[in-house]
């Protein structure tokens, strides 16, 4: 097996499930459970992660009052 990472950062919304609900997202209909999270991709799309997975891939991302939303999405590419 080969290990690959990514070749720029990837900017995600995310909303931690408070309680238990169902979710459209690009599969269908998911149900989500308390203490999950909801990641909405760049493109829109949308993940279910655990908890412990998204605490060891995921940190918040600093933002500062000058920037806007759209510059921090800037990769430079």
């Amino acid at each position: 097996m080969s290990s690959f990472r990514t070749c720029r950062p990837l900017l995600v919304d995310a909303t931690q499930c408070q309680a238990d609900q169902t979710i459209t997202t690009d599969m269908g209909f998911r149900h989500v459970r308390r203490g999950q999270w909801i990641i909405k991709g760049e493109d829109g799309e949308c993940y279910i992660v655990d908890d412990a997975f998204f605490q060891r891939t995921f940190l918040p991302f600093q933002t500062y009052p000058w920037e806007t939303a759209e510059e921090s999405r800037s990769y430079g590419a």
